[in-house]
């Protein structure tokens, strides 16, 4: 994973899908660079994979002259960062994905992506970045990571939607796994929101 430095058309689409009142700006990484002259920025760090483009929920550090660093530990070694200042941005923001590929593969690829962050507001996130989930939403969690890995390297071999799925069954992606999954996903949100707002209740 890397940050882009060129302006795409998948990389401006998630520009946009930002909505920011400020231009982007590519700054350099100083992981844990804090000094005492300066702010603190809130905005969106914007990552870029094979097949995704994401923002995410970021802070960079303005210095004395004004210049934008970021602060926080990146996830790859990266030297630039493409960083989007936003005041409007909220400690509990989800991730922002488009698609850098016409593959529709990777829209699935996205909403199990996205569903993984919806879950992760039921558990506690630990020191090491692990997820201590309850049972319920742990097994939740498991099988949906589990179709998310699966379906990553089914695109990195090149597949489409109508190449035998990954799972051995010989039917086509799109009428096995690949079946009413966005309505899968939606139904399971709603199936944990329900379970974890009942927890609450005994609690």
């Amino acid at each position: 994973m890397t940050s882009p430095i060129e302006i795409t058309p998948a990389v401006q689409q998630l520009i946009d899908r930002v909505g920011s009142a400020y231009e982007y700006e590519i700054i350099p990484v100083q992981p844990g660079y804090v000094k005492k002259e300066g702010r603190i920025v809130r905005g969106w760090a914007v990552w870029l994979s094979e097949f995704i483009c994401e923002a995410a929920p970021a802070a960079a550090w303005e210095n004395e002259n004004g210049d934008l660093i970021y602060v926080a530990t990146p996830l790859a070694s990266v030297t630039q960062m493409l960083f989007i200042p936003d005041d409007n941005i909220t400690p509990d923001e989800k991730h922002i994905r488009v698609s850098t590929s016409n593959n529709p593969l990777v829209d699935h690829l996205i909403a199990l992506a996205d569903l993984k962050d919806f879950l992760v507001q039921y558990g506690t996130v630990l020191e090491d970045g692990k997820v201590n989930f309850n049972t319920y939403t742990g097994n939740v969690y498991n099988h949906y990571d589990a179709l998310f890995n699966n379906l990553l390297l089914f695109l990195s071999e090149g597949k489409k939607i109508g190449a035998k799925c990954y799972c051995g069954s010989m039917k086509p992606y799109s009428q096995c796994h690949g079946r009413n999954l966005p309505a899968a996903i939606e139904e399971d949100k709603k199936a944990v929101k329900k379970f974890n707002d009942a927890l609450k209740e005994e609690a």
